[in-house]
């Protein structure tokens, strides 16, 4: 029987792996309208429920669904237009809110551990490149993921309100005075009880950055038991070299931008918007400039691609710029393309 407004067969021999070009067309036009978002949602929930396995040794990785309809629309719509990268990123951004907000229960991974008589679930929701995801938790909560970054929970989440993130993400927290919210990561935890944060921890970044918008906040240093009661506009970098954390304060609309799909740049040193550009473009970035050399940028973006920000960044400052296409390596995946910035000679 199918729902109010889908052919639920076609979508489900869709994920199925047994559709044909007629079903892909379908799942298509179904993806890319905003006003079926809410009945999509319901479908995929449903279907999402009926796919859970019933016993620990029927384990289910639901990872490939989203990423079958993520890359495989994108394959097929880019096929038929001939659009260049850049365009496909901003398409993809633009319809991010269509296709994450009602996949993004798909994107759970469950790990079952025995425990007694017990079973733990967890619950992965990840952020692939390029996108940004909302999310939804079962407190009430909502936040966003930032490009390539995950949250975890256990199946106990509205028992035991505590994450695991990999990456960036903003928390809106549902206050429960019984019940802190709090975020782990490898190197701090964050304790709130209602507030609106970011917080930045990429593993492959040496600081953690928490930002706080609104509400308390209390930021511990798991390695040195070191602590710090946050206030609205506060921001904690912990660098995970030295095992230590200093304090300033910020304009949090400069750190949460990304959210609403802006690029902003406030009176940033080159290696902070290197690092940043590294996130919003999936790429990595070389600065070969001395870090004596104190060069600064103001600039916002909404929907631009790499060359412009570039061209935009090459007019306005004393540097040069270099693009590197990333090569086929020997496990037959691609490199990240590489940009190298370079100061310009005078």
């Amino acid at each position: 029987m199918a729902d109010i407004g889908f052919d639920s067969e076609k979508i489900d021999r869709y994920f199925k792996g047994k559709h044909s070009d007629k079903d892909a067309s379908y799942v298509d036009e179904v993806f890319c309208d905003n006003n079926k978002e809410k009945e999509l949602k319901h479908l995929l929930l449903k279907q999402f429920y009926e796919l859970l396995p019933e016993d620990e040794e029927d384990k289910k990785d639901l990872d490939h669904i989203l990423y079958r309809i993520y890359y495989d629309i994108n394959t097929r719509l880019s096929a038929r237009k001939a659009w260049s990268v850049d365009n496909i990123i901003k398409w993809t951004l633009r319809i991010a809110g269509v296709i994450i907000l009602p996949l993004v229960i798909f994107i759970g991974i469950q790990t079952y551990k025995e425990t007694g008589l017990k079973k733990e679930t967890w619950v992965e929701i990840k952020a692939p490149a390029w996108t940004r995801a909302q999310f939804s938790l079962p407190d009430g909560t909502t936040g966003w993921l930032n490009s390539n970054s995950s949250v975890k929970y256990k199946g106990n989440f509205n028992s035991d309100r505590q994450v695991t993130l990999n990456g960036e993400a903003f928390f809106d927290v549902i206050k429960d005075k019984k019940r802190p919210f709090i975020v782990n990561t490898n190197e701090v935890n964050i304790k709130v009880l209602g507030t609106r944060f970011n917080i930045a921890s990429y593993e492959n970044e040496k600081n953690v950055e928490v930002v706080l918008e609104e509400g308390k906040l209390i930021f511990n240093d798991k390695e040195m038991n070191k602590s710090c009661i946050m206030s609205p506009n506060d921001l904690v970098r912990y660098d995970k070299t030295l095992k230590d954390f200093s304090t300033g304060v910020v304009q949090p609309h400069k750190y949460l931008s990304w959210t609403e799909g802006k690029l902003i740049f406030r009176n940033d040193p080159l290696d902070v918007i290197a690092r940043r550009l590294e996130r919003w473009y999936n790429i990595d970035v070389e600065v070969n400039v001395s870090l004596t050399e104190d060069i600064r940028w103001r600039a916002t973006f909404i929907d631009e691609g790499l060359e412009d920000v570039l061209s935009m960044m090459k007019r306005s400052l004393p540097i040069n710029y270099r693009i590197e296409n990333g090569n086929l390596k020997p496990d037959e995946t691609y490199a990240k393309k590489k940009v190298i910035i370079s100061l310009r000679n005078q």
